[in-house]
């Protein structure tokens, strides 16, 4: 999936995440929206990929720092920054949380706030990973520089449907964000 894809899907995967949030955190969970969408593209960029010239080709080509498709793209290591939101140590803060005073009655708790930016930022990533497996190229499963990975083989990156899969999925959310809140 090409780039406007991701983030499409981060997003969706952002706004499902607040959505799921809003109960335990109130406003605090809106900040997974814009995190999810840059999720969305974080195993891509954390390869820290760059253009360099090809003589041989006689083009640009990309080149990364960690090869693309293998560490940042292993389910693995999203399960355990997953399982770090789900377990995050909230207790620990209680007494000691820095909050934020909007008014002289609404404050924002910080730990919230990190909470739920980070679950956005996570729920981009998987989602990330979870639409790179229709691509032929697939996702690593046992180990991360492995030749063996999982596809599905439905579409190759840069198909025109790409954009068209995450506003689909976007709308889905929507319209089950709206279902969900009763509107």
């Amino acid at each position: 999936m090409g780039r406007t894809g991701h983030h499409l899907t981060g997003l969706a995967a952002g706004l499902l995440t607040a959505a799921a949030g809003w109960h335990a955190f109130g406003p605090s969970s809106l900040v997974a929206a814009p995190f999810g969408w840059s999720g969305g593209t974080a195993p891509d960029w954390l390869e820290i990929a760059h253009a360099e010239f090809s003589g041989s080709r006689q083009k640009w080509v990309r080149v990364s720092v960690i090869p693309h498709r293998t560490i940042t793209h292993w389910w693995p290591l999203w399960l355990v920054l997953t399982l770090l939101v789900v377990l995050w140590p909230s207790a620990l803060f209680i007494s000691n949380t820095p909050q934020i005073h909007l008014f002289a009655s609404k404050t924002i708790n910080i730990s919230n706030v990190l909470r739920m930016a980070l679950a956005g930022f996570t729920a981009g990533g998987v989602m990330h990973l979870l639409m790179d497996v229709p691509n032929p190229t697939g996702i690593p499963i046992l180990m991360p520089m492995a030749r063996s990975r999982w596809s599905l083989g439905w579409w190759k990156s840069g198909n025109a449907l790409e954009p068209l899969a995450g506003m689909a999925m976007v709308v889905a959310v929507v319209v089950g964000v709206g279902v969900f809140f009763g509107g």
